[in-house]
């Protein structure tokens, strides 16, 4: 699949944002012997409308050349036939097994010795929240073509537990549960992208009952650098990423960010007053900047996100109610950057071997409890690096994603990557950790004694010149006993077709995941739409 600055097959919800606007380590096997291992070289802004609601049912929403990477530019060449035909259980190559569609488990079912695990038919789990003493709650997904005219359905559930019976909260077609947090309370949180990208807060009970629900609005946004009459003078979610907001609880408050219309990144704190959103207060974090989609000509499925990295940014909070928020960040969004905040960023050295390629870095920015900016560090390694999750924990920030293996514009093989920063902006490093092919992390968790735990995705290959993943990649689960210590690989069931890690917690004697398996991969579905599917998987390894 090549690319080009704006693709010919475009969505309606894609259509409008356009218009609007290195180390070399071991990898050991858990459980496996020496010899088994292997070499792996601001003011308050904005209004809230809509009322308090109890009913619990219905719709609760008002209103129903150059780079793939760090350039400004973006021209690719032409794409490689690729091998992957989107047939269920070819080239699976996770652990070497092999199995077909109709082999997959029911949820409930367990899977190998040591390992909790369960498979959920036709949706992906891409967020996991456990409690002991409120049970878990997770966002799940049915996967979608990005040329659908809506996006993915989405779901919030509470997975049964101690007798208490599962529950359910959703939204019709067209709106996307862009994120999710729980409160001491047990009390949910979500954020909610509607399809004319407008942005709302939704309140749930600890069963998922609709309490209270507001529209975000932002008037201040026409006063943001570089913002003209020319688009939305009030918050427009971009238009490219489907889950372009965050959310986080604060006690029984929240932050959220939304990467806008503009480009821009604003953090927006808001309280829950006697059961209704009060008036948000706004932090820019990212100015407004031009951006350049790299679109495809080609295919029906956009692995990892990948397409749209770009245009969404990622939101943890620490034990005292301080934000961290972390976004790809390529030379001109880090000019833009210090030329509104003064603050001396600059794009980190690259490759000395490619001194004209424009690789592109992450930016992190600490907003502490009353939403004041307190640093902004750039981070990342010598070639271009993606974000993909980000946690803060135990005085330490971990943003996780995927750089570049080799220098220049070469996107045959990516390697996944972790940044760490201490919680004042110092930073402990940076690494990238190759595996035999390529490889991501799109979840990251501290552990509770130190170290970290990192999920996603390895063993796919990617067109050099485009976006496409060309093969069907395995679970990838990792722990770092320290930043710097050898990568230790943790074994979980395989599974058909594509397989993620999508999220990964840290818990004192286990470590609970979740994601899917027998998904697809860039051009699975261009000749047969039903063949974009995927069967939830969650477990849990101890430690």
């Amino acid at each position: 699949m090549s690319s080009v600055r704006i693709a010919r097959i475009l969505p309606a919800w894609l259509a409008l944002s356009c218009a609007l606007s290195g180390c070399d380590d071991s990898i050991v096997e858990r459980g496996a012997p020496d010899a088994a291992r292997k070499n792996a070289s601001s003011p308050d802004g904005g209004l809230l409308d809509g009322a308090p609601s109890s009913d619990g049912g219905g719709h609760p929403l008002d209103g129903g050349a150059g780079s793939r990477g760090g350039g400004d530019a973006s021209v690719v060449d032409g794409e490689a036939p690729h091998p992957n035909d989107g047939s269920t259980g070819s080239n699976d190559n996770d652990g070497g097994n092999r199995a077909d569609a109709g082999t997959t488990a029911d949820a409930g079912n367990t899977a190998d010795a040591g390992t909790d695990f369960v498979r959920i038919p036709d949706w992906s789990v891409r967020k996991r929240v456990p409690s002991a003493s409120q049970g878990e709650v997770v966002l799940e997904e049915m996967l979608a073509s990005f040329a659908d005219a809506s996006p993915a359905k989405t779901r919030v559930r509470t997975l049964p537990s101690r007798g208490a019976s599962e529950q359910t909260w959703s939204t019709p077609d067209g709106a996307y549960i862009s994120d999710f947090c729980r409160h001491p309370s047990g009390d949910v949180s979500a954020i909610v992208i509607e399809l004319d990208r407008t942005v709302s807060l939704v309140r749930l009970s600890p069963h998922l009952e609709q309490t209270a629900i507001a529209r975000i609005h932002d008037p201040d946004i026409a006063t943001d650098p570089n913002v003209s009459d020319a688009g939305a003078l009030d918050l427009v979610a971009n238009g490219l990423a489907p889950d372009a907001a965050r959310i986080a609880s604060v006690g029984e408050d929240v932050v959220a960010t939304v990467d806008s219309s503009w480009n821009s990144i604003i953090a927006y704190r808001v309280e829950l007053t006697n059961g209704a959103w009060s008036a948000p207060k706004r932090t820019l974090i990212e100015p407004p900047v031009g951006l350049e989609p790299f679109l495809p000509i080609g295919g029906s499925f956009d692995t990892f996100g990948a397409m749209f990295d770009w245009f969404r940014s990622m939101l943890d909070v620490d034990e005292s109610g301080n934000a961290y928020v972390a976004t790809w960040a390529n030379p001109r969004r880090i000019r833009a950057h210090a030329a509104a905040f003064g603050d001396g960023a600059t794009p980190l050295p690259g490759d000395p071997s490619e001194p004209t390629a424009g690789d592109s870095d992450v930016l992190v920015t600490k907003v502490d409890r009353d939403g004041a900016r307190v640093w902004s560090r750039v981070v990342g390694t010598t070639h271009e690096d993606e974000p993909y999750a980000l946690r803060s924990r135990l005085g330490v920030v971990a943003v996780s994603g995927r750089a570049r293996r080799l220098p220049g514009f070469d996107n045959t093989t990516w390697d996944a990557f972790v940044s760490v920063l201490s919680t004042d902006g110092q930073l402990v490093g940076s690494r990238a950790i190759p595996l035999d092919a390529s490889s991501i992390f799109l979840a990251v968790d501290v552990a509770p004694t130190g170290g970290f735990v990192l999920g996603g995705s390895d063993g796919w290959t990617q067109n050099p010149d485009g976006l496409s993943v060309l093969s069907f990649g395995t679970k990838l689960l990792l722990e770092l006993p320290t930043f710097d210590a050898a990568p230790v690989r943790l074994p979980l069931p395989s599974g058909p077709r594509h397989n993620e890690i999508r999220t990964v917690v840290a818990e004192p004697t286990q470590i609970a995941f979740g994601g899917h398996e027998d998904g697809p991969v860039m051009h699975t579905g261009d000749t047969d739409p039903s063949l974009i599917r995927a069967t939830g998987v969650l477990g849990s390894v101890p430690y």
